[in-house]
């Protein structure tokens, strides 16, 4: 049995100014896509705070942790806080900004969670392209521990005991590890007695798209489409931005912070500047271009590698010989 309700959908977005582009275009979706009242909030990954886009309200990290946990962490942890942040009351959804909601994400409110705290997709049952697999979640998915990706989270803020200066203290004291956080692994949910539902991997599908996906989560940082050229997907989140674009979902203050930060390509700024009628024709060819280009040059430096590596070899056999 699910539950149904007529209040706001609350929904928390990691993000931060350098990745203030793809959290606009996963706003856009997130209200293309649901029919129901959305309450969000972005969390600042670089502070740890969060803002009530609705009222502007800006609430901070818990008292005593903006020192305890650096910039490269807040993005991570944060997410913990929504408890706190919603006084432990109600459920709330939590997304990284690297996504894209193309289905209702009243699914994911009114899912069953059967009494626990947590819903989210297990590891094992990802789908993604096998590179990703590979260099990435190999070791995660080969475990015989069952981890979730905590990406994208269905919360009941009621059944979340923790406070986030705790979990860094358990961190420190070693109870538990970042991984196990992350991943809301079994130390983790031993030492909290919390389980997790799985949800639908539909629900966090990793760089690719099928006709059954309902979120996609460009995750792979060495091939994001608004910072790279050479992802197999680009066209669908583009064509995304372009339409959040018109719907005034990305102001032009908003791109040119995110590219001097290095958030987003030189194209992706100026597609927002061209006129509509040139824009998809003049990216196609920029993005095929920079991406042959960007190819070429991995496939020189493969070439190169393996020369460096057989030349290697040759010098070992042949100083052993003499």
């Amino acid at each position: 049995m699910q539950t149904n309700s007529v209040e706001p959908i609350r929904i928390f977005i990691g993000s931060s100014l350098k990745n203030s582009v793809e959290e606009a275009v996963m706003r856009y979706t997130l209200q293309k896509y649901t029919r129901a009242p959305l309450d969000i909030h972005v969390i600042n990954g670089i502070t740890g705070s969060v803002k009530n886009l609705k009222t502007g309200e800006v609430r901070a990290l818990p008292d005593g942790l903006a020192d305890r946990i650096p910039e490269a962490t807040a993005f991570s942890y944060a997410r913990w806080a929504i408890p706190e942040w919603c006084d432990h009351k109600g459920r709330a959804l939590y997304f990284d900004s690297d996504q894209l909601a193309i289905s209702d994400v009243s699914e994911l409110w009114n899912y069953d969670l059967a009494g626990k705290a947590l819903a989210a997709v297990k590891i094992k049952d990802v789908k993604c392209h096998q590179y990703y697999i590979d260099y990435f979640l190999k070791p995660l998915i080969e475990t015989p521990e069952i981890l979730y990706l905590s990406s994208v989270m269905v919360i009941d803020c009621e059944k979340t005991p923790w406070k986030l200066h705790q979990l860094v203290d358990l961190m420190d004291q070693n109870a538990f590890s970042s991984v196990s956080l992350m991943n809301l692994g079994e130390d983790f949910r031993r030492y909290f007695n919390c389980e997790v539902v799985a949800l639908p991997c539909e629900w966090n599908h990793l760089n690719r798209i099928d006709r059954d996906s309902k979120l996609v989560h460009f995750t792979d940082l060495t091939d994001q489409p608004w910072r790279f050229d050479h992802n197999d997907i680009s066209d669908l989140w583009e064509r995304f931005y372009l339409e959040a674009l018109d719907a005034g979902f990305v102001p032009k203050e908003t791109l040119e912070i995110a590219l001097e930060r290095k958030g987003i390509l030189p194209r992706i700024k100026a597609l927002g500047e061209m006129p509509k009628l040139i824009r998809r024709p003049v990216n196609w060819v920029w993005r095929t271009w920079d991406g042959t280009k960007f190819d070429f040059l991995r496939w020189l430096t493969h070439q190169i590698d393996r020369v460096k590596f057989y030349r290697s070899r040759l010098v070992q056999k042949t100083s052993i010989h003499t």
